[in-house]
């Protein structure tokens, strides 16, 4: 199994934040400043939880849905 580390923190992922499996990866397409770059974000528990409040607070729509 490899090692997986959050790309915020630095924090090497525990059995929790691999069952969560908080993981971006994605090419950028056309139209973007980082047009062709490839994107491989990795996140642990703890700083999901910081993007996410970050990205509700700055979204004019949330999008978070509750259950």
């Amino acid at each position: 199994m490899s090692i997986t580390i959050c790309n915020m923190c630095k924090k090497e992922f525990d059995k929790v934040d691999y069952n969560q499996d908080f993981s971006f990866h994605h090419k950028v397409g056309y139209g973007s400043i980082y047009d062709g770059d490839e994107i491989n974000l990795d996140l642990c528990c703890d700083c999901i939880d910081k993007v996410i409040k970050y990205i509700i607070d700055e979204c004019e729509i949330n999008p978070i849905k509750n259950n």
